[in-house]
């Protein structure tokens, strides 16, 4: 049985179903260990967010009051944002129905929480990995820190800035087999549009500037 601690508490992947995995990420405080495949997915989906600038894994645990009874609850996330503003986000596997009084308790965090000044919100699987997203972020992932130089960069912009439609492929040859990886590092920073639902990345895919 593997363990790992968060801020709060020990979380392991005892029980059925549970599945502990810790997902590296450079925005994270502290490691980022998670007890659910969709809780996985929204530690990418918040290290991809270009409006997110750090968060942490269960992070704190609120004392609420439901139904007229004391309860405790502790968010998958917090995040902040690069405006500054604190949010924390629950993941939650949208096949399974919220229980009525768990549903109450997210209702109660959400109003102590937005009382204070705080975002906070449900992100489902659905909503998470639409179409191919999931599988083609964390394809891009594995190159988010691949070494990337200004003259790569300024040759792909000026490039997409020709006229016409671009590929992934036109791309690929662009830059030349050494360099896929920082080229597939620009899409991960999303410095080059490209559509992650429709279809699994490869040579067909349409690429296009930011700014078109």
């Amino acid at each position: 049985m593997a363990k790992r601690k968060t801020a709060t508490r020990t979380i392991s992947n005892a029980g059925r179903l549970r599945v502990l995995e810790v997902v590296a990420a450079t925005k994270s405080i502290g490691i980022a260990p998670t007890e659910s495949s969709v809780e996985a997915d929204g530690v990418v989906d918040m290290e991809y967010d270009k409006t997110v600038a750090s968060f942490q894994v269960q992070p704190v645990t609120l004392d609420l009051v439901v139904d007229g009874k004391a309860t405790r609850y502790t968010p998958d996330a917090k995040y902040v944002r690069d405006t500054g503003v604190i949010g924390f986000r629950e993941f939650k596997d949208s096949a399974k129905p919220l229980e009525p009084e768990y549903a109450r308790k997210l209702e109660a965090a959400e109003r102590h929480l937005t009382s204070q000044g705080y975002e906070f919100g449900v992100m489902g699987s659905a909503e998470l990995r639409r179409g191919y997203r999931m599988p083609n972020l964390r394809l891009l992932r594995r190159y988010a820190r691949w070494p990337i130089t200004e003259r790569l960069r300024q040759q792909v912009f000026d490039f997409l800035r020709t006229p016409g439609q671009h590929t992934l492929s036109d791309l690929r040859e662009l830059v030349g087999l050494a360099m896929l990886g920082s080229l597939y590092r620009m899409l991960w920073e999303q410095a080059v549009a490209v559509d992650l639902v429709a279809a699994p990345l490869c040579a067909a895919t349409p690429v296009r500037s930011i700014e078109a």
